[in-house]
């Protein structure tokens, strides 16, 4: 075995008693695990280990006796560690080029040679990330007699391509200066003085440079605007990409002259239109211009702007980039983009919204604008058979085939809305968005490490290429400019405030993964589940509707449907912090520490269950097609659950099998009836429920009409009180509705009790389609109950009979199918009852007639099953198990004829020699 991935696991330091038994290893990756310390000798076993890959763990050292000259190691990452000192004996390492040690606690004099390490003995470096070490200072020391050059220096790295110094105290004279195959960072971690910033890269397999990043703080002198930018350019054999080099350094000055540019009635968005096209336009003709200049230097012309750039030769002009740049100005955001560099706009309660576009060349309108250019799509889905993408910088051969029009949006940043995540297109290959989303969320205290993370995991997964990630926390753009709650009504619209819980509560939650935890992976990266709720509990029990019909018609589905439902469920539980009970095939129970948790969790669940990509045949039929409401909004897709939620005080017992926490009592009982009484898509509360979500609103919201900060400023707060107001924060975001259903008498409870119907704003049409089609289906059955008395003979037969009748024939036939298939195969089919259910839907237009006849088909159908079932008893008998027979009727009748024959032969027989048949 050369490669070995177990990153992303819970591997602790007793796995290196069995990799040492793989001597053959080339690459190890065992990030994101939980290892503490590597044994002595553990590295010099694997004698031709080139990567190794230990990001994300609780490593502090490395054995410095097994990094000598003779080792083969390559690449080294160690970033994300507990390292404050590293082992001088990493110099030793002849052939070491890719060294992160990244977002650790460094915190050593790197000119203690010979005693810790220190780069300039490692020459053949090409990238070296020592970015997030916020306790590392690099400062000038004086020659002590011993050292006789500056180790503080970085000009023995010749081969540098990139270096990572951010969050660096810095304070020698100088530091590498930028260049076209060169990017040195040493800016801070934070954008301006209030925007969180992380960002990690890696050169892949490529030996030069050729994915930049611009990150423009106080934009054009103004504090609330920013510029970022990722260029992602081909690389080319001779060098890195100049044309990303070209783009990163003239962007932002043609930016400025579209925005001084802009007339009346125009938006940043025509700036940046017009930036991506002028931009692609001189591109080309300064290429030229070069050529020319260096062939005929004295006919030199100088172009647009006098900011110079990268010469560029004719090998650019055969090459281009992709980009994405965002533009923030106060609280709107302008996104643009070509090509295929992403972004992702995350938000608090787990959600995610694509903000770019991809340039596919096999996208239907992109195709058909490339074959009227006089190109073509190629059946890998490329243009002209060379180029991934339909639009990008550069590449003028191929125009106008691929042209530079961006994709551009406008938006407003909400608080809801937690961080922008922008990422090339190795990372996409590899992770899909609700995994980055998720990666992300479980390490935003530190933005740097979660870009760092993503990074890893993409390289864990099999990404080989160039990545670059870039994650931009915008939670608290909007703190200082707060709305308030203007209203004690319990119904609210969205009112642009937001909640920032997430951002903060879910922090305290989080801890190390261990081996007690649950094995979902997907769980795992999220934070750690709640405590159970004592005392005060708000219970909440959810159903599918039509799930019994829907595991009969398409068993295959619901298998991948349910799973589906189960992975939004046990998401949101971890993000908003909700415990789960316990699970009855696909019925919920859990328990919330406040009903203002328990009521953002079920409108987060009723709004992503709307996304999630259902299985076609779910989708296909009546119980999961897509409904929308008059302004084309999708309101049911997919599975339809209904939800209950009642608030008290339960009985809190652990159950002593699954030690976890239970709930009894009246309690508990009136919350499950209280979910019997919703339809499908509904959240049916009690009237204690809604007196407690009252009682918060009347005590919290004169606190924020006020002014007060409360929970964030005052330490006497308490942490309940500072998450409930960040939920009705939250809740008030989206809006919310609340219909009252009267008094209902719940089977099993003596006392009625008063229901209310609850929706998220953006749901609210639901209420409106459901009263519309229960008010159909009510007026169509006083039709057909007019009708039928009108037509109704003196005969009155039970339809429930009929139907019972026609699902015996439908099973007795799928069994008689079933035994026709090949001799062993043990497997019945279910019936497909989906006519059968149809037709109890429309149970109001059959006659007596129509029944009495319907009954004499099943009985026939019943009689034809049970005849076939003894003809093939009496053939083959069914002792041992009737699949055991199986096999095609005509067989069956085969060997009856074959009788018969032998039988008429005795008989003819007889009948020549006279004498007499012994009784069968």
């Amino acid at each position: 075995m050369r490669h070995l991935f177990l990153a992303d696991n819970r591997l602790e330091d007793d796995v290196f008693n069995e990799l040492v038994l793989l001597p053959e290893l080339r690459i190890l990756n065992l990030s994101y695990n939980q290892l503490y310390d590597i044994p002595p000798r553990t590295i010099k076993r694997w004698s031709h280990l080139t990567e190794l890959y230990l990001s994300g763990n609780d490593l502090s050292s490395l054995p410095a006796e097994d990094l000598d000259e003779s080792s083969s190691l390559k690449v080294l990452h160690i970033n994300s560690n507990k390292f404050q000192t590293l082992p001088a004996e990493l110099g030793k390492v002849p052939k070491l080029a890719i060294l992160d040690v990244g977002s650790n606690t460094l915190k050593y004099n790197v000119s203690n040679w010979p005693y810790d390490w220190n780069w300039n003995w490692n020459h053949q470096l090409r990238y070296l990330n020592m970015s997030g070490n916020k306790r590392l200072e690099i400062k000038p020391s004086a020659n002590n007699g011993r050292n006789t050059k500056d180790l503080t220096d970085f000009t023995a790295l010749q081969n540098l391509r990139i270096l990572g110094l951010m969050d660096v105290t810095l304070t020698i004279p100088s530091v590498p200066d930028q260049a076209p195959d060169r990017r040195v960072r040493t800016a801070g971690s934070t954008i301006g003085t209030s925007v969180p910033y992380g960002m990690a890269d890696t050169l892949g397999r490529n030996e030069h440079l050729s994915t930049l990043d611009i990150v423009v703080p106080r934009f054009r002198g103004h504090e609330d605007e920013i510029l970022i930018g990722l260029f992602d350019g081909q690389h080319l054999a001779s060098g890195g990409s100049r044309v990303a080099k070209y783009l990163h350094e003239k962007f932002k000055h043609y930016f400025i002259e579209e925005l001084e540019k802009l007339k009346s009635g125009e938006t940043p968005n025509d700036a940046l239109r017009r930036t991506y096209l002028g931009l692609n336009k001189d591109l080309s003709t300064v290429a030229m211009q070069a050529i020319d200049a260096r062939d005929h230097p004295s006919s030199a012309v100088v172009h647009r702007g006098s900011i110079s750039g990268p010469e560029l030769g004719e090998d650019d002009m055969n090459s281009g980039a992709v980009a994405t740049v965002m533009y923030l100005h106060g609280m709107e955001l302008y996104m643009s983009n070509v090509g295929d560099a992403q972004a992702l706009l995350i938000q608090s309660e787990g959600g995610h919204k694509l903000v770019t576009r991809k340039h596919d060349p096999a996208e239907a309108a992109e195709r058909q604008r490339i074959r009227e250019a006089g190109g073509y799509v190629s059946r890998q889905g490329k243009l002209n058979d060379q180029l991934d993408v339909s639009r990008a910088f550069g590449y003028v051969q191929l125009s106008p085939c691929v042209i530079a029009a961006p994709h551009v949006v406008q938006m407003t940043i909400k608080e809801s809305d937690e961080m922008i995540l922008l990422a090339s297109r190795e990372l996409w290959d590899y992770l899909t968005p609700d995994f980055a989303v998720d990666v992300a969320r479980s390490e935003r205290g530190d933005l740097m490490a979660a870009a760092q993370k993503l990074r890893d995991l993409a390289i864990a997964f099999g990404a080989t290429g160039k990545i670059m990630v870039m994650i931009i926390g915008v939670s608290d753009l909007r703190k200082r400019e707060r709305a308030r709650f203007r209203t004690h009504s319990m119904s609210m619209g969205p009112s642009g405030a937001a909640d920032d819980y997430f951002t903060t509560t879910t922090a305290v939650r989080k801890g190390k993964r261990g081996r007690e935890n649950v094995g979902d992976s997907k769980l795992a990266r999220l934070d750690q589940e709640v405590d159970p709720p004592y005392g005060d509990v708000t219970l909440v029990f959810t159903d599918i509707k039509n799930s019994t019909v829907l595991w009969e018609t398409y068993p295959i589905a619901m298998r991948s449907g349910i799973r589906m439902h189960n992975e939004v469920m046990r998401r949101h539980l971890r993000i908003i912090g909700g415990y789960e009970v316990k699970t009855e095939g696909d019925a919920f129970m859990v328990a919330f520490p406040t009903v203002t948790s328990a009521l953002l969790w079920c409108f987060t669940i009723q709004s992503q269950l709307l996304e999630v990509q259902w299985p076609q045949e779910i989708l296909s039929s009546v119980h999961g097609e897509e409904v929308q409401d008059g302004d084309g909004n999708v309101i049911f897709r997919g599975l339809s659950v209904r939800m209950g939620i009642h608030w008290g005080q339960p009985v809190c017992e652990v159950d002593p099998v699954t030690k976890r926490m239970d709930y009894f009592g009246p309690m508990v009982n009136r919350a499950a009836r209280i979910e019997g009484v919703a339809d499908g898509g509904q959240i049916c509360v009690s009237s204690d429920f809604i007196a407690e979500v009252q009682r918060l609103l009347e005590s919290h919201i004169e606190t924020d009409r006020t002014g007060s900060t409360g929970s964030e400023d005052t330490l006497s707060d308490d942490l309940l009180s500072q998450a409930i107001r960040r939920e009705l924060r939250s809740l008030s975001s989206q809006g919310f509705e609340v219909k009252d259903l009267g008094q209902r008498t719940l089977k099993g409870l003596e006392n009625p009790e008063y229901i209310y119907l609850m929706y998220p704003h953006s749901l609210s049409s639901r209420l409106l389609v459901q009263q519309q089609k229960a008010e159909a289906e009510a007026r169509q059955k006083s039709e057909s109950r007019d009708l039928t008395s009108k037509n109704r003979s003196p005969l009155t037969v039970d339809t429930q009979t009929v139907w019972d009748l026609w699902a015996v024939s439908l099973r007795l036939e799928m069994l008689c199918s079933g035994l026709e298939g090949v001799e062993g195969e043990k497997k019945l089919k279910p019936p497909e009852t989906a006519l059968l259910e149809r037709m109890k839907q429309r149970e109001s237009e059959v006659t007596d007639r129509f029944l009495v006849n319907f009954v004499e088909h099943q009985v026939c159908r019943i009689e034809t099953c049970i005849s076939s079932l003894a003809i093939r008893n009496m053939v083959r008998p069914f002792s041992n198990g009737m699949l055991t027979q199986a096999c095609p009727m005509g067989e069956v009748l085969g060997e009856i004829a074959s009788s018969l024959a032998e039988l008429q032969e005795l008989k003819a027989r007889q009948e020549e020699e006279g004498f007499e048949m012994a009784p069968s």
